[in-house]
């Protein structure tokens, strides 16, 4: 199984503001803790021993409430980089405290995935990477994947308008750490210059979901997001 996980946490959440002037995007409070807290707690649940969380903008305040995770019950490190580095320049800067296979993920998404189905699967497909795709059977958003019958992903785009297109990526990836070989020394997009490659390559396998997933990506979004939680009791 995967020990670790690696969370990008470190845009400044924009589409969130006023929220986000004070407190970072995964900071923010819903039904009194912040939405980092359920994804670190849905990590431990799923047997990850180590997360390592790739902050930037207001960094301090992730910091100084999970501190080395000792009270949620796993270890907690940190790669701080500069508000402006992208997300695959951020995995980069990280690269010393990466294991070999990793489960890689955004700190605004949430599926309450089984971890142990996500592994069988990747090495099921024996590929350099998966990505967890939702069906999007309820229009919660617009499709930017295919995912062919084999289980790989044939197409990603990012404009949302090709055809064909049957899901979108929500991360919880798995990678192998030889995908850093491919990284650019100057500052890049994980999803715009990596996915792309694997893809040419067939290197990445899509693990199609129907599970719901809960995106901290707009204002509109927290009231469904805060009657999940409070339903499930997560």
């Amino acid at each position: 199984m995967i020990r670790q996980a690696v969370i990008l946490a470190g845009g400044k959440g924009v589409r969130l503001r006023p929220l986000t002037l004070k407190i970072p995007k995964p900071m923010v409070p819903i039904n009194g803790k912040p939405f980092l807290e359920y994804v670190i707690e849905l990590l431990k649940k799923n047997g990850i021993e180590e997360v390592v969380i790739l902050t930037g903008y207001l960094h301090e305040k992730i910091e100084d409430y999970f501190k080395d995770g000792q009270e949620f019950g796993l270890k907690i490190k940190y790669s701080f980089s500069s508000v402006e580095d992208e997300t695959g320049t951020r995995i980069r800067k990280a690269k010393d405290l990466i294991d070999d296979t990793f489960l890689l993920l955004y700190s605004d998404n949430y599926c309450p995935l089984q971890l142990d189905q996500l592994f069988k699967f990747y090495k099921k497909m024996n590929k350099q990477g998966l990505v967890t795709v939702y069906s999007n059977i309820d229009n919660y958003t617009k499709n930017n994947m295919f995912v062919n019958d084999n289980g790989l992903v044939e197409i990603y785009d990012k404009t949302r308008e090709a055809p064909r297109l049957n899901g979108v990526d929500i991360g919880f990836f798995i990678l192998n750490k030889k995908i850093l070989d491919l990284f650019p020394k100057e500052n890049f997009s994980f999803e715009k210059v990596i996915l792309p490659q694997l893809i040419s390559k067939k290197q990445l396998s899509g693990f199609l979901t129907y599970h719901k997933y809960y995106g901290l990506s707009n204002l509109e979004r927290i009231p469904v997001i805060e009657e999940f939680f409070k339903a499930k009791k997560v």
